[in-house]
């Protein structure tokens, strides 16, 4: 029953992804031309961004095509209006916008930090758009595709390799949020399913009842390398190798040292030779004003914590499940409810049959240790760092946290409650356990369903029908 989840996961996520990579509106995701610029540097050789003169400044970017702006400009009258819709006027325009070979430099703050791994498969669609001549429209279109079908790729394999626990990574690789993703532009996709992926293998041992074999924990490792060098706090998920046995310590902890050596020396990197200060059109901002302020007010780190929740707290509930286009097409009220009771049941089949004292010792007691206080601390560590840069000084409480970061964090979760015992000869529980635990899985399996009928309601509802 196992075998079913992954083939099943890459036929809906094929439906939901594609039927966004072609009805979203051409730069309708969020940050969607900020990653464009970025793919769009590989293509002219700029694998790493740098500091470029732009705009009588100098700021993190690179090279672009002026082509982009042009496609872009006729849809800039569509984010965050959600009365606004895209009409035939706007792509009529932007599909005469074609790769002509004007070229200047473009600023990305956001996103000139970030790697170039994550970018490759839509670097190599823009590389075939300007090849074969198609407009910058199509040419987004198919890297959006090209993205989602390695995020897709990726996906399959980790719930291939999850076991038993692959019904949680299943429920959170096809939340809205993440099928969005995938028919992006955005890195965010790969982050997500490539996380699952290192999950996977640590999933896979654990539930398994044995150690980590070498090549199993350098996988595992490299998989955080590459989520750890997008974001600073990510890097901590380099230490998940830890939550679990290896049959050569050695080996595991060379290997959770290099992969933090990789995020931490990109991040270091990027700090001196590329990055420059993000710019805030509606307020000012200062790091080490910021700074100085917390060092003054120590306490006033709880009050934030508390303000943040308060202020923001309804937003991150429904971004984590799915706010789509730049942040301001919602779905209904009752699907939010839905996919969190559906994201909550998706645990406990792995739950059922289990005593109590298995989580409280050995091997499994370390795993949830070790996955929770990554998951805090890295949780921590995103407000922290947008309270820093983004966020104006003094302010009681964080700016810029979206609830799409916590998705890798979310894909980490079921090594909290992996079971160190054996399955079953059956490959499950039997009784009652196995009947619930049965009809909870098809639940998860075919809620899916649900979601590719909302998402289709909403994006045509909100872009096209007045």
């Amino acid at each position: 029953m196992q075998r079913i989840g992954p083939f099943l996961f890459a036929v809906l996520a094929t439906i939901s992804a594609f039927f966004l990579v072609w009805s979203l509106p051409p730069f309708q995701t969020a940050d969607e031309p900020a990653h464009i610029y970025r793919a769009n540097m590989i293509t002219h050789g700029y694998w790493v961004a740098a500091r470029v003169p732009t705009d009588g400044r100098i700021a993190a970017g690179g090279p672009s095509d002026v082509a982009i702006i042009e496609a872009y400009f006729p849809f800039h009258h569509v984010p965050f209006k959600p009365d606004e819709r895209a009409n035939l006027e706007d792509f009529a325009k932007a599909f005469t916008a074609r790769w002509d070979g004007r070229v200047f430099n473009v600023a990305a703050e956001n996103t000139a930090p970030y790697p170039p791994f994550f970018y490759l498969p839509q670097a190599a669609a823009i590389a075939v758009g300007k090849a074969i001549d198609l407009p910058v429209v199509q040419t987004l279109y198919l890297a959006r595709a090209a993205n989602a079908l390695t995020c897709i790729l990726v996906g399959f394999f980790a719930l291939l390799l999850a076991g038993r626990a692959h019904l949680p990574l299943f429920a959170v690789l096809l939340l809205p949020m993440s099928v969005s993703l995938y028919a992006s532009m955005s890195q965010d996709g790969l982050v997500i399913t490539v996380t699952a992926l290192g999950i996977a293998f640590l999933v896979r041992a654990l539930s398994e009842g044995r150690p980590l074999r070498s090549a199993e924990i350098w996988a595992s490792a490299a998989c955080f390398a590459l989520v750890g060098m997008t974001k600073q706090p990510y890097a901590l998920l380099c230490l998940m190798p830890l939550a679990v046995p290896a049959e050569r310590a050695a080996v595991k902890r060379l290997a959770v040292a290099a992969s933090l050596a990789a995020a931490v020396g990109w991040a270091v990197w990027m700090a001196l030779a590329v990055q420059t200060p993000l710019i805030r059109q509606d307020a000012p901002t200062d790091a080490m004003g910021q700074l100085r302020f917390l060092l003054e007010n120590p306490v006033a780190v709880f009050t934030i914590a508390v303000k943040t929740f308060q202020v923001w707290g309804n937003e991150y509930y429904q971004q984590f499940v799915g706010i789509l286009g730049w942040v301001d097409t919602r779905l209904p009220k009752p699907y939010y409810a839905a996919a969190y009771l559906v994201l909550l049941l998706s645990f406990l089949p792995m739950l059922l049959g289990r005593r109590a004292a298995d989580w409280y010792s050995g091997a499994p007691a370390r795993a949830s240790a070790v996955t929770l206080g990554v998951v805090l601390a890295t949780g921590a560590l995103l407000f922290g760092a947008l309270y820093m840069v983004w966020t104006p000084v003094g302010q009681l409480w964080v700016d810029g946290v979206q609830g799409r970061y916590f998705l890798p964090l979310a894909a980490l979760l079921p090594l909290a409650f992996a079971s160190g015992r054996q399955l079953p000869a059956s490959g499950g529980p039997s009784g009652w356990a196995g009947v619930l635990g049965r009809g909870l899985t098809w639940m998860v399996w075919l809620f899916p369903i649900v979601s590719i009928l909302v998402l289709q309601r909403t994006v045509i509802l909100r872009y096209y029908l007045d």
